[in-house]
């Protein structure tokens, strides 16, 4: 299975959290929505779900054969900003939900995955807000492949550009970036000569140092018909120009639509989204208070005001 530029989960953001990276998804779906398709029945995929949350920290909310919900902590950032969007000074802090429905499909399962995050006011009435942004779907297309599942046919990768390398882990020292760990045969990584332990630190002089990083970086690079990527090897510095590809669209014959699940969240106020001016003032005040640093609103601002 080709699980080209996919990295381990470790949290998944919140929809209110500090503005966007990798902000296209990398995979579209023929649904649009987040899904996978796994080679195993419904049971053993209920089974590989639940593990797979308890791997990555998230809490298991409730498990059946057809369903899995988890709850993902969120950092004190996105507590924080979430909190400012959705609730006010008597609301419980945010909570963070992913529900993962399960339905069989010829012999095998197919997955697809819904987050929200909500909060009680002080009556008890619950304020929810559904987790949309293509940072959350990147997340979980990764969680879900990661565990084994493979994209449903008709998937297309149309916003990032291929660069080839797979099971890469971040890492801080000798410098931050992406070590590679797999590199596969004939991918423009392959052919700019990049190699199994080179830590890559820039693509498209993009910074690298996380996979949120590197899908940046490979949005960037369908911008040109090549792009520059720089990397470490045995502690010397490097760079290598890569052709711009794109990943091959999965396909298959098309799958049928999923069963509609009767076990659904509580969806009981769909929060409106903030304009740009009311966002800017909730990162305002954050500033002010301390919470974030300078570097953080001043990045929050230009995203908001169209300068990035």
């Amino acid at each position: 299975m080709h699980k080209s530029i996919l990295f381990p989960v470790a949290i998944v953001a919140a929809v209110t959290a500090t503005p966007a990276v990798a902000d296209l998804p990398y995979a579209v779906t023929p649904s649009g929505r987040t899904e996978a398709i796994f080679d195993m029945s419904v049971v053993d995929t209920s089974d590989k779900i639940a593990n797979g949350c308890a791997d990555v920290g998230w809490t298991l909310v409730s498990t059946t054969q057809t369903m899995v919900v988890c709850e993902a902590q969120l950092t004190t950032m996105q507590s924080v900003l979430a909190a400012l969007a959705m609730g006010n000074q008597y609301s419980t802090p945010p909570k963070q939900y992913l529900r993962f429905n399960i339905a069989g499909l010829d012999g095998g399962s197919r997955v697809q995955a819904t987050g929200w995050v909500e909060t009680q006011m002080a009556f008890g009435q619950v304020r929810t807000e559904e987790m949309s942004s293509a940072n959350y779907h990147n997340a979980v297309m990764d969680f879900l492949i990661n565990l084994g599942g493979r994209f449903p046919p008709g998937t297309s990768f149309p916003n990032h550009a291929l660069l080839g390398v797979s099971g890469g882990t971040a890492v801080t020292s000798p410098t931050e970036g992406i070590r590679v760990e797999g590199v596969d045969p004939g991918s423009p990584a392959d052919k700019g000569g990049i190699q199994v332990g080179d830590i890559i630190t820039k693509i498209a002089k993009e910074r690298v140092k996380n996979g949120d990083d590197l899908l940046d970086g490979l949005r960037k690079a369908v911008k040109d018909p090549s792009y520059e990527v720089e990397f470490l090897r045995a502690g010397k510095a490097s760079k290598t120009t890569l052709e711009r590809a794109y990943r091959t669209a999965v396909v298959a014959p098309a799958l049928r639509e999923v069963p509609p699940v009767s076990e659904q969240a509580t969806m009981a106020t769909v929060v409106t989204p903030l304009s740009p001016a009311d966002e800017l003032a909730k990162f305002a005040k954050l500033h002010e208070q301390g919470v974030i640093t300078d570097a953080e609103f001043a990045a929050a601002k230009a995203r908001l005001l169209g300068e990035k």
